[in-house]
């Protein structure tokens, strides 16, 4: 699994994680910079597709919805772009995106989303027999507030740890089979 990858290898599909909509249905700084991302390496020949993944959060409509709305309105017709918007979780987006990446004969993956995320997103799609690699959108996680991003990746931390225990203890699996 290697993280950081100056140039990613062309994939099958490019799966963009989702971030915060906003009020009105705006995507947030976070949803808008990995959409661009994906975008970006889309029109590179890096993937086929945009499998975007999210659902609804605080704000309608759902993540996956309005990142198909940004990705749209910077030229990517739709017929390149699938959603999928039931995950309110990483694990659940792998489980969900895996049944689609498996339903369209692929196997090749690109993970976008920040940098924080990106390890635990690898595993979280690894552990369902996809060969993943990933690119974080550019620059670093960027908040007002330095405690924010202190725990934007101390909770990365907590969180990569507990996807390991569910990994290897066969919970994500069992969780694939109840969703």
């Amino acid at each position: 699994m290697n993280l950081l990858q100056p140039l990613p290898r062309p994939c099958d599909v490019i799966v963009v994680l989702g971030a915060a909509v906003w009020p009105a249905g705006r995507p947030s700084p976070a949803l808008r910079r990995r959409v661009t991302h994906a975008v970006h390496l889309l029109h590179s020949g890096h993937g086929k597709a945009l499998l975007m993944t999210g659902g609804l959060g605080q704000h309608p409509p759902t993540e996956g919805e309005v990142m198909r709305q940004v990705a749209m309105e910077v030229g990517v017709p739709a017929r390149k772009i699938l959603v999928e918007q039931r995950a309110t979780s990483t694990l659940e987006s792998a489980i969900y995106c895996t049944r689609i990446i498996r339903q369209h004969g692929w196997s090749t993956v690109l993970i976008v989303t920040d940098r924080y995320h990106l390890p635990r997103a690898l595993l979280a799609f690894q552990s369902f027999g996809l060969q993943v690699s990933g690119s974080a959108v550019s620059g670093r996680y960027v908040s007002r507030r330095r405690w924010q991003a202190w725990y934007a990746w101390g909770r990365e931390v907590i969180a990569y740890g507990w996807y390991m225990l569910l990994i290897l203890t066969g919970q994500a699996r069992r969780l694939d089979r109840r969703l």
